[in-house]
């Protein structure tokens, strides 16, 4: 969990996902969501663990929004679903019913549509059912449902997965390195700047 507190503003942002939402292998300064609560001067707390799943994610949900007075709540997970070969139709559930409980408990909610995977060598993937490749592509699938459902479901989310070229990336292609943080926080500023109005 990583805390960023302003005294004087009233909204707390409660930040759920996996690696890419953590903010992988960075010192926490440099993380993108530290930079938005750096920049935007709100409470962003942090939740993401590297190689949640959905499923995972949705376990921790109902008692992570009960702890705390959330105003609002950023969800982004998927890629390690992916990389277990998941279908998108359990992925897409888990995030609607995170969407669901966010809304019965009247807290503002985001999506993130996760960034790109640029595979280099095919044997960093261990996974029997996917070669690089594979995942590659089942990410950029992914991601187009996923705007699709938001745009449908009239959710707010936030697209990683366009201006986030390969050298914004760690040396295994799928996690942000510093610069890549940075694009991140770009990317989220002014959809964060909007949705806390």
């Amino acid at each position: 969990m990583e805390p960023n507190s302003n005294a004087q503003s009233p909204i707390k942002i409660l930040c759920i996902g996996d690696s890419l939402t953590d903010g992988y292998g960075l010192d926490l300064p440099l993380r993108w969501t530290n930079l938005l609560a750096k920049t935007l001067s709100v409470q962003i707390v942090n939740e993401g663990i590297s190689g949640d799943t959905t499923g995972g994610i949705l376990s921790r949900f109902y008692h992570l929004i009960q702890k705390e007075n959330w105003t609002h709540v950023f969800i982004m997970g998927g890629t390690n679903d992916l990389y277990f070969d998941i279908e998108d139709e359990i992925i897409l559930g888990n995030l609607k019913t995170m969407t669901r409980q966010a809304r019965h408990y009247d807290i503002k909610y985001c999506l993130g549509i996760p960034p790109p995977y640029y595979y280099a060598d095919p044997s960093l993937i261990e996974n029997q059912f996917l070669t690089s490749k594979a995942l590659a592509d089942r990410i950029e699938h992914f991601q187009k449902v996923l705007r699709k459902f938001a745009i449908r479901d009239e959710t707010t989310y936030i697209d990683f997965s366009t201006h986030m070229p390969v050298q914004f990336f760690l040396e295994d292609g799928i996690h942000p390195n510093e610069a890549g943080q940075q694009q991140m926080h770009n990317i989220a500023k002014p959809v964060f700047q909007q949705w806390i109005l």
